[in-house]
């Protein structure tokens, strides 16, 4: 988990509430994360009962998150930029290891983003980011080719209050307002969109690559994955399908296809939201082992008693992400937390 240290970011906020001249205000902001402990049947050696022990369902935490104060982001610009980004890692953390330490750096060097092209500045960042990981598949380690990561990013401008949010596969980013008088949240959204090889504009982009989607699992799936856009996965992806070598090819490519595409994309959903200065909100970054396990309006509604009654940014998100991991078969779960308030709320 990248974070800025906690000194610096409390000193991040006093500075940061003071500077009143900004549009809006990162008020306070954290990340949580759990590895969850499904229960496995025992048996007790004094009784011979049968009884639950606690069991990691998952051998490894393969999320990773990203939490990039104003002070700490890697870009010279006299706008004030804050960094959010969640990766759920499949078949290894490798690749979502990686992004989380130089994605926000290859997005500092976009010419994009001195612009002020946002948009543009991740979804080149995100390209940037898997020539980096074929680099690493070419020299170093075959992990790029066979694991991958979603990405679920947001990138705030606090002096302009321009909020804007990508993602890819399925992990996401859910907005709401705060009543200024009582912060009880309304106009709950979520503000990304998940891709998947069920959905028909995914579906036809992957079969005009020259790939095939198949649903013998029982779920519809692009090889080994349930999603249609990651970072890594390079298998999927060219040069690595256009090569002759079957070490890498998982039945994702048609058989009629001499001259594949990319099946998986690395070009992501993006939305720009402006955020005014006499609102408050509250903005969420949540893996899918929270997104498919709470509702959004539910979990923003908890999120916000919680932070009524005193608690911290980064003690709720914890809380968010403990309480999606108690129940049978559940999945990694990391939950990043902003409130921001408008200079005049």
């Amino acid at each position: 988990m990248v974070l800025a240290h906690k000194a610096v970011r409390d000193k991040t906020f006093r500075k940061t509430v003071m500077a009143t001249s900004d549009n809006v205000i990162l008020f306070d902001v954290g990340a949580g994360q759990v590895q969850p402990q499904n229960p496995q049947l025992m048996i007790d050696r004094l009784t011979d009962y049968p009884v639950w022990q606690a069991r990691g369902s998952r051998n490894h935490q393969e999320d990773r998150c990203t939490v990039i104060l104003p002070e700490q982001f890697p870009a010279e610009t006299k706008e004030k930029l804050a960094f959010f980004a969640i990766y759920d890692g499949h078949g290894s953390s490798s690749v979502a290891d990686h992004a989380s330490k130089k994605l926000h750096h290859l997005l500092a060097e976009r010419p994009e983003l001195k612009k002020g092209d946002y948009s543009g500045a991740i979804k080149a960042a995100l390209a940037d980011e898997d020539a980096l990981l074929l680099e690493r598949f070419k020299h170093d380690t075959a992990e790029p080719a066979i694991s991958g990561s979603t990405a679920a990013i947001c990138l705030l401008n606090l002096t302009q209050g321009e909020l804007v949010v990508s993602n890819l596969g399925d992990s996401h980013v859910i907005l709401a307002e705060r009543d200024p008088k009582t912060d009880r949240p309304y106009h709950v959204r979520r503000i990304t969109e998940a891709q998947a090889p069920e959905i028909p504009s995914e579906r036809r982009r992957i079969e005009e690559a020259g790939g095939e989607i198949s649903m013998d699992s029982g779920t519809t799936r692009l090889g080994s994955l349930n999603m249609s856009r990651a970072l890594g996965d390079l298998q999927y992806k060219n040069p690595v399908n256009e090569g002759q070598d079957q070490k890498y090819w998982t039945g994702a490519r048609a058989s009629s296809s001499s001259n594949p595409g990319n099946f998986l994309s690395n070009d992501p959903f993006t939305s720009r939201r402006t955020l005014l200065a006499d609102q408050r909100y509250l903005l969420m970054v949540i893996s899918d082992g929270v997104s498919d396990t709470t509702g959004d309006a539910a979990v923003v509604q908890h999120v916000m008693e919680l932070a009524m009654r005193g608690r911290r940014a980064s003690e709720i998100a914890q809380e968010v992400a403990t309480n999606n991991t108690r129940h049978s078969k559940s999945d990694n779960a990391s939950c990043i937390l902003a409130m921001i308030d408008g200079r005049r709320s």
